[in-house]
């Protein structure tokens, strides 16, 4: 009919919202969004200028050996392996941080100069999350949310520390808020492929750069499963792409490892080593920091182990940590709850100022920045509690809150270090947080109605 309106439809049938005053509103938006994100990598690489003397150790180490090897052209290094091949690192981030180097002419630069450059890119990374964060709340909530939730997200101290440090989460929250946020697309799309495709390609970047990310594809293939009928073909057609890309993207590297190491190695040789130095009577036993993980080198149950390193293949190495791992659970079964109780009291730094210090300091963040990040997180996280109690967080899909969920079920009983460890859930924590503050002028609004007029 001539003159007939309709509302857009999703995918699956339902119709959606017309964006109101769009013309009016869409300039003030983008200006305002524009002006945090700015605000945004301002404040991170400001604290890359006020931390000179970041230097990097452990993890960051490695990152940047196996970089400096992929930047020369030999992938990734053997020093780290005594001379042979290793897996032990995802490949996303050391290829990332290659790809700095070589963009920003550093690859033979001394160690100052990689580093600053390297805590430059992660600014830049960071300032991405918070736009993804932006980008979900909005999805999720409208345009409000994901203004404010953007506003916090800049802010958010964690985040902010963590992305100055040389290390793969923040690069890794891209990948998974990008993903998800490909996937909610979906639902809105009239394209029944398009971003299923993305959110596989992003979904198998994930799981390159950070291993656990294997579980996100269950919450991201249900995303993806919302046509109806449940059982036809086209509503199989998009979860099955996605799932299907996302493994044709981790393919190459796990060819790679077949290569070299003459066995199935999907992404990395880490699980072994992360089971041992927890599941041991070290650990057990420790009164100071209950059930929490130690290098194999200070294990005394690994000793034989740990000695045969240099003559022992990195997968065969992680199948004999794995195996005594899951033998030392089988005869300590109560344990297991242990470690599962400590971690989440440390994922919310709970285990007290000094337990989030040391931890902090691993990955270079000062006794200060780990303490604003503590109170904040706090803060944080209190708003959070409020924001799920609210109609718009119970609205929310199921498959968006269990991408946290399982990002810290697959930690929680292995090891948990703040901020670090927490980073895959903190951006959710924020969203949450927008949705209480966002749920405060609805209160006081209820509240002005309710109230009997003089």
């Amino acid at each position: 009919m001539a003159g007939a309106t309709h509302e857009p439809a999703s995918a699956s049938g339902e119709t959606l919202p017309r964006p109101r005053s769009r013309a009016r509103r869409s300039p003030w938006l983008a200006a305002g969004v524009l002006l945090l994100l700015v605000a945004a990598l301002v404040i991170r690489l400001a604290l890359v200028s006020a931390t000179p003397g970041y230097v990097v150790t452990g993890d960051a180490r490695d990152y940047d050996v196996h970089a400096r090897s992929i930047a020369a052209g030999h992938g990734f290094s053997r020093t780290l392996a005594y001379g042979r091949p290793t897996a032990f690192r995802p490949p996303g981030y050391p290829y990332f941080l290659a790809g700095v180097y070589l963009l920003a002419g550093v690859d033979r630069a001394d160690a100052t100069r990689r580093v600053h450059a390297a805590r430059v890119a992660q600014a830049i990374v960071g300032t991405v999350i918070v736009a993804l964060v932006g980008l979900l709340a909005a999805q999720l909530g409208g345009a409000a949310l994901g203004l404010v939730a953007l506003g916090l997200a800049a802010v958010y101290v964690p985040l902010i520390t963590v992305g100055g440090s040389v290390m793969s989460e923040p690069l890794f929250a891209v990948f998974m808020l990008g993903a998800l946020a490909a996937a909610m697309q979906h639902r809105r799309s009239r394209h029944r492929y398009r971003y299923a495709v993305l959110a596989g390609v992003l979904g198998g970047l994930a799981i390159l750069t950070r291993a656990n990310a294997l579980v996100l594809l269950l919450p991201l293939a249900i995303a993806a499963w919302d046509a109806r009928p449940r059982l036809s073909r086209a509503a199989l057609g998009p979860p099955a792409v996605l799932c299907v890309v996302a493994l044709l993207v981790v393919t190459p590297w796990t060819v790679r490892n077949a290569r070299e190491f003459h066995t199935f190695v999907p992404v990395s040789t880490q699980l072994g080593s992360a089971l041992a130095g927890t599941y041991n009577d070290a650990a057990r036993a420790d009164t100071e920091n209950p059930a929490s993980w130690r290098a194999l080198m200070h294990v005394p149950d690994y000793t034989s182990l740990f000695n045969a390193v240099r003559r022992t293949p990195e997968p065969v190495l992680e199948r004999k940590l794995r195996a005594a791992s899951f033998h030392y659970i089988g005869q300590h079964p109560g344990y297991v709850a242990d470690v599962a109780y400590w971690n989440t009291v440390r994922t919310l730094d709970l285990a007290g100022l000094h337990r989030s210090r040391a931890t902090a300091a691993v990955i270079g963040i000062s006794r200060a920045w780990a303490d604003a990040g503590v109170f904040c997180f706090w803060l944080f996280a209190v708003l959070a509690v409020a924001g799920g109690l609210t109609p718009r967080a119970r609205r929310t899909p199921a498959f968006v809150w269990s991408v946290p969920a399982l990002m810290f079920l697959s930690v929680v009983f292995l090891v948990v270090e703040t901020p670090r460890y927490r980073t895959a859930i903190d951006p959710f924590i924020v969203i949450l947080a927008a949705m209480a503050l966002c749920a405060l002028p609805r209160l006081r609004g209820r509240r002005d109605r309710a109230a009997p007029s003089r």
